[in-house]
């Protein structure tokens, strides 16, 4: 495989300010500069003035940053940190990892929803907005500011990108609806399934589930690593999993709408690990 640096969450919270050397599925040597594959592309624009809004799509014809080229062993574990090199494999590692996992779950691979159109997936990793989003054929990352001005990059937030990820590879399992059936109830289920996949990639860093564990003592309604989605500081969020809201406390805005189902799907995978809990004798049935 081939190595990079990824920060398990924001580096900017407490105890994860090193990235972790992970291992991707392309062999080594065989991810070109930018980094580059078969199935994802790094365009680093140099001064991309707006976000991708249709009818606009890649490719990125202005100018770019040199892309990052790997070490001479083939990997890109070498870069700088905080470097705008390290930014853009940051986005791509992390974007390919989490393709590597899903994949693995499903055993097979995921064809890109827009694969009648354009072959690989466009990252623009770093522009100057306060946001970041998935489109057809693209992915592209902003930079989150603070009370006092602080920027961090999302393409430095495994959350946020593994997010983003989970809606392409949603819409690559069940197709884009019809502009009728795009309700808000469809809009929610999209941003459910996004929060859980960013919940279930993080819990692959031998580092998150060893602090989730220490930081709860089994208690795992407590905030914590997972359920706290997107961090984007030691106080801050973009949404919690496992939330209380009930469908008669939300809105038709589709982030809110989506917190009742990612809240039962946290009840649910809370029973699994306390089912195995009992079923390896670590806890009795009163406990449970």
């Amino acid at each position: 495989g081939t190595k990079v640096r990824l920060f398990p969450q924001a580096p900017n919270l407490g105890g994860f300010s090193d990235p972790e050397v992970v291992w991707l599925s392309p062999p080594a040597g065989t991810v070109a500069p930018g980094p580059s594959d078969d199935r994802i592309y790094v365009r680093d624009a140099v001064d991309k003035q707006e976000p991708y809004l249709f009818p606009y799509l890649p490719p990125f014809y202005g100018d770019i940053h040199r892309p990052v080229e790997p070490s001479s062993d083939g990997h890109f574990d070498h870069l700088k940190i905080g470097s705008r090199d390290f930014i853009a494999a940051h986005a791509y590692g992390s974007l390919r990892r989490v393709l590597d996992i899903f994949e693995g779950y499903l055993g097979q691979q995921i064809r890109w929803q827009f694969w009648d159109r354009f072959e690989r997936l466009e990252v623009i990793p770093l522009i100057d907005w306060d946001n970041a989003q998935s489109g057809y054929g693209f992915m592209e990352f902003g930079v989150s500011r603070d009370e006092t001005g602080t920027s961090s990059p999302y393409a430095l937030n495994f959350d946020v990108i593994a997010h983003e990820l989970g809606h392409s590879m949603l819409f690559s399992i069940m197709d884009i609806p019809f502009e009728g059936r795009r309700t808000p109830e469809y809009g929610a289920f999209h941003e459910s399934s996004a929060d859980l996949v960013a919940l279930l990639a993080a819990m692959h860093f031998d580092s998150v589930l060893d602090r989730f564990l220490r930081s709860t003592k089994g208690n795992i309604y407590t905030l914590n690593e997972i359920n706290r989605i997107a961090e984007l500081s030691d106080t801050r969020q973009i949404r919690i999993a496992s939330n209380g809201r009930k469908m008669s406390d939300v809105t038709n805005d589709v982030h809110d709408l989506s917190r009742p189902l990612t809240g039962a799907f946290f009840d649910a995978l809370v029973y699994v690990f306390v089912e195995q809990l009992q079923q390896q004798g670590l806890i009795g049935p009163g406990l449970r």
